[in-house]
């Protein structure tokens, strides 16, 4: 996400200053994300400039420029989704920061790292929320008006592994306040 936001910035600067037809091709800008539907047998090939000759391949992914009727609602969507996702980027690296340095000064069973964990996983999982819409939200756009003999449409959500570790920050905090509320009912009784 980082290195496409980045990339996606600086070529946006670039084509700002190009001129109109520049930023109509980079709005029908689009990845595709495909999945051959028969693999024993490779019907495109590229060309290898190491030997001169043309190699067999299937395409997993693809950049096209396809010609797509925007709805004002969905640039707006994808605006706000890359907002929250910034937004949930820094949050959870702060977050992360704050618990290492707690955990360094050996203050690691306690209300405020409990809190921590909680909103590490909700920003992780919000993280992984505003990516995946856009992703969902260009399959869709992309599906209506592009299609591909011998391949299939996939989903191009990459980023599972935010909701796992989410999830597991989550379990985490969790514990962590059972294990609290327990040495605070036993401190109680003693």
């Amino acid at each position: 996400m980082g290195r496409d936001f980045g990339h996606g910035f600086s070529e946006g600067m670039k084509i700002s200053h190009s001129g109109n037809q520049s930023v109509e091709q980079a709005i029908n800008f689009r990845i595709a994300t495909l999945m051959p539907k028969d693999f024993s047998s490779f019907k495109d090939s590229v060309y290898n400039e190491k030997t001169g000759s043309y190699v067999p391949v299937a395409y997993t992914q693809m950049v096209t420029n396809v010609k797509v009727d925007r709805s004002t609602w969905m640039m707006v969507a994808q605006v706000i989704s890359g907002l929250l996702a910034v937004f949930a980027i820094i949050a959870s690296t702060v977050l992360f920061i704050q618990l290492i340095v707690a955990i360094n000064k050996s203050d690691i069973f306690n209300w405020k790292n409990v809190r921590r964990l909680r909103w590490l996983g909700g920003a992780l999982l919000l993280n992984f929320i505003s990516e995946a819409v856009p992703a969902l939200m260009n399959d869709y756009e992309l599906s209506s008006v592009f299609s591909l003999s011998g391949y299939s449409m996939e989903t191009s959500i990459d980023s599972v592994m935010l909701v796992i570790l989410g999830l597991v920050s989550l379990i985490v905090g969790e514990v962590f306040a059972i294990g609290l509320k327990m040495k605070e009912e036993q401190d109680l009784t003693i």
